[in-house]
Parts: structure tokens; C-alpha cells; sequence
């Protein structure tokens, strides 16, 4: 009953993560005016970081959802399905996808290495979990087939 419980908090945190990302599309300019006002940043630094945001929003809000499916398998009981595997393997590449994305804009906006770097090693830890989840459903059906 307890991972019931925990995967609904993830989903509804999941779901609100989404929401954040949605809203910090539109608020994302006033956002770097403000931030401007603190640290200076040249023209080409915020092209940099709203170019890199919004190419990663658009990555990270189709992970989201490809989570949302995931979470919502496990509450309906199906978790070990392939389909499971397939959404991680999705997630994966987002992730990479972000790291990539994130990469060029690092050359300009030195911070963002941390994102990158960050990325890249959320790749790798979901890639170990979509592996273990690919055995644990090649388990399952070898499983189901025996009498």
C-alpha cells in the first residue's frame, strides 16, 4: 500500500513540476530582466539562456508526460510491461537531449555546464534503471510462460 501512496505524491508532483515549467515559459522574460538587475548579463547571455530554456522546456515537459504514463502503469498495477521500459528509455534520451541542448549555450553562459553535467549523469542513472527494468520484464514474461 505504501508505494501506492508514494507513486500518487511523485505523479501529483510530477504534474505540478509541469505546471511550474508551463508558467516559467511566460514569465521567463521578466524573470531575466529581474536577474539583470542583479548580475549583469550581455545580450548574447540571455539569447543564451532563453534559447537553452526553451528548447529544454519543450524537452523536459515530453519526459514529464512520458512519466506521468509511467506513474499512472504503476497505479493501475503494470509495472513490469514493456511499455514501462519504453517511456524510460524515452526519459533517457531527454535527458541527454537536455545535457546537449544545454551544452553550445554552456560556452557562453558558463553556469549552465552544471546543468550538463547534471543531465548527463541523470542519462546514465535512468539508463541503469530502464536496463534493470528491461531484465525485470524479460523476467516476468519468461515467467508467465512457465506452467
Amino acid at each position: 500500500m505504501k508505494h501506492e501512496t508514494t507513486a500518487a505524491v511523485t505523479l501529483w508532483a510530477n504534474r505540478v513540476i509541469a505546471v511550474v515549467i508551463v508558467s516559467l515559459l511566460f514569465v521567463l522574460p521578466a524573470l531575466l530582466d529581474w536577474y539583470c538587475t542583479v548580475r549583469f548579463l550581455s545580450a548574447t547571455e540571455q539569447t543564451a539562456i532563453s534559447v537553452a530554456f526553451y528548447c529544454c522546456a519543450v524537452v523536459a515537459l515530453a519526459a514529464l508526460w512520458r512519466l506521468d504514463c509511467l506513474l499512472r502503469s504503476i497505479l493501475a498495477q503494470q509495472v513490469f510491461i514493456s511499455a514501462n521500459v519504453n517511456h524510460l528509455r524515452f526519459v533517457r534520451w531527454c535527458c541527454l537531449a537536455v545535457s546537449l541542448i544545454c551544452l553550445p549555450a554552456a560556452f557562453i553562459y558558463y553556469p549552465l555546464i552544471f546543468m550538463v553535467v547534471i543531465m548527463g549523469f541523470l542519462f546514465l542513472v535512468v539508463n541503469v534503471i530502464c536496463q534493470v527494468m528491461k531484465a525485470a520484464v524479460a523476467l516476468r514474461e519468461e515467467n508467465d510462460l512457465t506452467i
